[in-house]
């Protein structure tokens, strides 16, 4: 079942706060950004930076905190949070073999 593994909920909240975020819910991207610690950790480092935020839309933004996110940090943030999933399915299975013998 499906709804049984880490690798699905991860995916189901990642959708949502991409879609939260795209809708225009998250015009801070706290939650895109500040919940993914690699968005968080390489959205400071230059060749990156680029593909995460749009600075063309700064310019006519009210706020400098308001910048759009462009299309390569949602599927980052996807990844990421798939491959956290993945990892936490793979560390229970390894518990639960261990347990049983």
């Amino acid at each position: 079942m499906p709804y049984k593994k880490a690798t699905f909920w991860f995916s189901v909240i990642s959708l949502l706060i991409c879609l939260n975020s795209y809708l225009g819910n998250d015009d801070k991207n706290i939650l895109l950004i500040g919940l993914n610690p690699l968005l968080n950790s390489i959205v400071y480092t230059e060749p990156f930076r680029h593909w995460i935020f749009d600075f063309d839309s700064a310019k006519l933004a009210v706020d400098s905190a308001t910048i759009r996110v462009q299309f390569p940090a949602y599927i980052i943030h996807f990844a990421s949070f798939f491959l956290t999933g993945l990892i936490i399915d793979c560390l229970i299975r390894i518990i639960s073999r261990k347990v049983k013998s």
